[in-house]
């Protein structure tokens, strides 16, 4: 029989993945931007364990997400081919500098004993979501647009690096070959730090590409399924994978998913944006939070 401890993990690990799944169903992120700093600050993983168990668990969440979203026919799945190759290469080589890091041992700051992973992947962590809440935030407070007006074109839209493709549910024109570098990038992030790109492609589509919400929602699901399947492999060729605590999770993420995908459909733009906003700013100050008390105590 569990202890009473492991009983509170399982029970802890169940709620965290079920709050995963709800953003990545709402946001079209995998939701990995939250959970592996909590991984880290509430179960005390080391943080490329954390990498890696959070996107063996995003297979599970992408899968749900991605029949969700399809069946409301939301997202610009050409998008998703497009990024597609150059993604299972950037997550490939964001594994690789993980693994790198975790071989690098520990460093010695101010008398404090700190590994690099853990180091360079807080900062990294830290600089990526302020960029992302400063940006998403500053338009927050625009309304979003009226039911049945067109989209407005991003600025990405007026780069004319050839060959051009048309989006068919936004009307929308793009660079097929800057896609692929997108997806290189969203694949780097991902093997990096576990965050399945999501985070970082949402203001891309929204304020780049000019998609709706609800649609740049729904895209960026099949690659974000892709990159995890590679990452999980890398990630778990290094032991940076602890399945049995992946598979908790996914059983709370799967079922969170679904209810996210349908609030995606039933709230307003605006306040989509907002929540993502301040999600974004909590998980920013508890990485934050737990790097200072690593270094200050």
């Amino acid at each position: 029989m569990a202890s009473l401890p492991d009983i509170y993990e399982f029970s802890g690990l169940i709620a965290l993945g079920a709050g995963v799944g709800l953003i990545a169903g709402m946001f079209g992120v995998g939701g990995g931007f939250l959970l592996t700093p909590l991984l880290a600050l509430l179960f005390h993983l080391p943080l490329e364990v954390a990498v890696g168990t959070g996107l063996c668990q995003m297979i599970g969440v992408a899968v749900a997400a991605y029949l969700r979203h399809r069946r409301l026919g939301q997202g610009e799945v050409k998008l998703d081919w497009m990024m597609m190759a150059g993604s299972l290469v950037g997550v490939g080589l964001g594994a690789q500098t993980v693994t790198a890091l975790a071989d690098k041992g520990t460093l010695v700051i101010n008398g404090h004993t700190i590994a690099w992973a853990k180091l360079v992947l807080s900062l990294s962590y830290i600089v990526l979501l302020s960029g992302i809440a400063f940006w998403m935030a500053r338009d927050s407070r625009r309304p979003s647009l009226p039911p049945g007006a067109p989209a407005r074109p991003g600025p990405l839209t007026r780069l004319r690096l050839p060959p051009m493709t048309r989006l068919p549910r936004s009307g929308h024109t793009i660079s097929a070959p800057f896609v692929g570098y997108i997806g290189l990038l969203m694949g780097f992030l991902s093997g990096l730090l576990g965050i399945g790109g999501g985070v970082a492609l949402m203001p891309i589509l929204l304020y780049g590409v000019g998609l709706r919400v609800h649609m740049a929602a729904g895209t960026g699901i099949l690659v974000l399924l892709a990159t995890s399947v590679l990452g999980t492999i890398a990630h778990a060729r290094a032991g940076h994978v602890d399945l049995e605590m992946a598979m908790t999770l996914l059983v709370g993420s799967a079922i969170g998913a679904q209810i996210g995908a349908t609030l995606t459909a039933r709230l307003d733009g605006q306040r989509l944006r907002g929540y993502f906003v301040y999600l974004v700013v909590l998980t920013t100050l508890a990485v934050a939070w737990d790097l200072l008390r690593v270094l200050l105590t």
